[in-house]
């Protein structure tokens, strides 16, 4: 059967947008956010226009609590690079879920503008009801163009060659050559090149972006995206130019009227610099804006009573569809490709409401009253006068209405000019005041005291007292980040994963947790269960510090225990991510290795090192060990001794064989040597009694001699005795 007509598709989608959700003809959401805007903004002249000559202030309670509660929401989500984390589908799929959780958030943080998409997400939420953010894969070629100057010969057929080998991707645009300084070598003028290249790369990534409130649309009675029949979404800010370069034919483009910003309130109430204003047809066609359309309608569009998802772009007031190479822009598509968030959920249905409807009303009384505090403040300060008219002058109301400090007033007569009195109300209003402020911060959960911008909140107030108000309010807010959680942020993710597991044609290498990995997203799973991981923000961070150290403490005993069963090194690296994140670093591999880091050849980087035993185990086995040491000692000793007296023996042994050889050696030699002994000796005494005889002869020679020389002595001195005596003869 033949497709739907163009005029049919036209006719359908015309009244389908007409009918959504969130259209200007269709529902009373746009007059309300843009009132929602107009108090943000601190305009109230729609609902309490001021008159003159009396106060204009205005309360801006919608402002402080959007603005409160943005801080906690941002830390929330953006205080770690882990935003989301894919839970694995079996016990084999662990590291891959893990790298796809890395790759997925670096995909959102650093290739798109993830912190600025998700602000622009949540507060539109927050003060507009319903934030929306597209996800898309956007592949187009990308020309840069590059200019070298002053290239010698050499440095341009290196340039040409390069083009050569580019397959096209690099082309000389323009090329002329001048004459250069000489040569030093032969004195001649060089020739030097000028050269433009074109550079042409495909580019292709996922892309996200937060859409404003006034450009998407839903069907009514809609619950969730993933039943949305018809949905719209109006891209701002579309050119002609752009709509040819996408493909559209060009003559149909260049025939659609130039679209008028200025006719859209929601965006008259966000303008607070004068930016809109009624297009006009310029000279410069080519930048004129063109209201374009994008439905994803399921419908029956091959007419085969299968009804399935298309995107159709369309373009006009009339919602003219766009062709492309003479075809109508009719896509198949598996999914609507926006994630929706709201921060109070209204059941069974999409949209909900949002903060700034709730402190709405506040804002209107509290601007009511501020303003009689403010007027009546200055007629306390500023009050009226009574006039007598006969005391009066000419000059006497000129003076009065000249109101300056130490100013005259002339009058006729004393007492003529009286003050009326006039009673301040300020102390009945403020507690008014006060009170609609208690209102508004058990409303929305955001208090003077949670912002610590109140130096007497604290005063006379317990710890305990304190936390529990530290506790209620972050309650409020947690809800609505849980709820965001797990709806428009979880949606996103969810779509993000998704677009680049079907447009990913190749792998990438990314610096993931301070590691290059190569990531393919070819080979992924498709993720239905993920988890959002959601903080505590700022006045939370110290209680869920406290409970992960409380974790960490209890892991100790567990290891102390022995209990290495229920706590290994993975677990405890988690723990110390998890308090490395909390004290605000973005990763843990400054700090801790992560013991699931392997080397190329697959062998853990970080090996565990080997358990240590029980020290009760450990002293009882040193014991046994001294008790072991001890035997084998004495055993050695018992072998050694045992050894040491058959050595003993043998050398005793040999020793008294020796010595009874020796003892027989020397009684021989002591028989020779008696019985020479004997000899010499009776020699011996045989010479001696020889001496002895001769001794005993030559003593008795010598008595002789001795007689005899005495003999003649004594006859010598008798001689001359003789001689000398005198002569009695003569």
């Amino acid at each position: 059967m033949p497709k739907l007509s163009d005029d049919a598709l036209m006719a359908m989608l015309t009244m389908e947008r007409a009918e959504a959700v969130a259209t200007m003809e269709a529902s009373e959401i746009s007059s309300q956010r843009e009132d929602a805007m107009d108090y943000y903004l601190g305009d109230m002249t729609k609902d309490m226009p001021a008159l003159d000559g009396q106060s204009k202030a205005v309360s801006t309670d919608v402002a402080d609590t959007v603005l409160g509660m943005m801080p906690f929401m941002m830390d929330i989500f953006c205080s770690s690079e882990d935003v989301v984390k894919f839970n694995p589908a079996g016990p084999d799929d662990e590291q891959g879920a893990l790298q796809e959780s890395d790759y997925v958030n670096h995909v959102f943080m650093n290739q798109n503008p993830g912190f600025v998409v998700l602000y622009e997400f949540v507060f539109d939420a927050l003060l507009q009801k319903l934030g929306a953010v597209k996800v898309w894969w956007d592949e187009h070629e990308k020309e840069e163009k590059e200019t070298y100057l002053g290239l010698s010969e050499d440095q341009f057929a290196q340039v040409a060659f390069d083009v050569l080998q580019s397959n096209g991707t690099l082309e000389i645009i323009e090329h002329d050559v001048e004459q250069g300084p000489p040569d030093p070598m032969t004195g001649q003028p060089a020739p030097v090149h000028n050269v433009k290249l074109l550079r042409t790369s495909n580019f292709a990534q996922a892309r996200v972006l937060a859409c404003a409130p006034e450009e998407v649309g839903w069907g009514r009675n809609t619950r969730t995206m993933r039943d949305c029949n018809y949905f719209f979404h109006s891209p701002p800010n579309l050119t002609e130019a752009d709509l040819i370069a996408q493909g559209y034919d060009e003559d149909q483009v260049k025939e659609l009227p130039t679209f008028n910003f200025a006719s859209n309130s929601e965006e008259l109430a966000r303008d607070t610099v004068g930016e809109e204003n009624f297009a006009t047809e310029t000279a410069n066609r080519s930048a004129r804006p063109i209201k374009t359309t994008e439905h994803y309608i399921r419908m029956d569009y091959e007419q085969n009573g299968k009804p399935c998802l298309y995107k159709v772009t369309t373009a006009g007031e009339k919602n003219q569809v766009l062709k492309k190479d003479g075809k109508s822009d009719v896509e198949e598509v598996d999914v609507i490709p926006f994630a929706v968030l709201t921060p109070i959920l209204q059941p069974h249905r999409l949209c909900g409401r949002s903060v700034a409807d709730l402190v709405m009303d506040i804002q209107r009384i509290n601007t009511a009253l501020l303003r009689g505090v403010l007027d009546n403040s200055y007629l306390v300060a500023n009050p009226r006068h009574e006039v007598a008219e006969g005391g009066a002058n000419v000059n006497t109301l000129d003076d009065l209405l000249t109101v300056r400090r130490n100013g005259i007033v002339r009058v006729k007569t004393s007492g003529t000019v009286t003050p009326l009195a006039t009673q301040s109300i300020v102390g009945e209003l403020l507690p008014v005041m006060t009170y609609m402020d208690q209102i508004r911060e058990m409303r929305s959960g955001v208090t003077r005291t949670g912002q610590g911008v109140d130096a007497n909140a604290l005063q006379n107030q317990s710890a305990t007292a304190v936390n529990q108000v530290f506790t209620m309010a972050q309650a409020k807010m947690k809800l609505i980040a849980r709820i965001f959680a797990e709806t428009g942020i979880r949606d996103l993710f969810w779509l993000l994963h998704g677009t680049i597991r079907q447009h990913g044609q190749k792998a990438e290498t990314v610096r993931l947790r301070n590691q290059w990995v190569s990531v393919d997203p070819r080979n992924w799973k498709a993720r239905n269960d993920l988890t959002v991981s959601v903080g505590l923000g700022d006045g939370g961070k110290a209680q869920q510090y406290a409970q992960t150290m409380g974790i960490a403490n209890f892991q100790k005993e567990l290891l102390l225990g022995g209990k290495t069963n229920i706590v290994d090194d993975e677990k405890i690296y988690n723990t110390a991510a998890e308090l490395t994140r909390i004290s605000g670093h973005k990763s843990a591999d400054k700090f801790f290795n992560d013991p699931s880091t392997k080397n190329p050849d697959g062998s853990l980087k970080y090996p565990a090192p080997q358990p240590q035993p029980d020290p009760k185990v450990q002293i009882e086995q040193m014991k046994q060990a001294g008790k072991q040491a001890e035997t084998a000692q004495k055993a050695q000793l018992d072998q050694q001794k045992a050894q040491l007296d058959a050595v003993h023996e043998q050398i005793q042994a040999q020793a008294d064989i020796e010595v009874a050889r020796f003892k027989a050696q020397v009684d021989t030699m002591l028989a020779a040597l008696d019985a020479r002994l004997k000899m010499t000796m009776a020699a011996q005494d045989h010479a001696h009694k020889q001496q002895e005889h001769h001794m005993d002869m030559a003593g008795r020679v010598l008595d002789m001699a001795a007689t005899a020389h005495a003999h003649d002595t004594k006859m010598e001195v008798m001689r001359e005795q003789a001689k000398n005596k005198p002569k009695a003869d003569a």
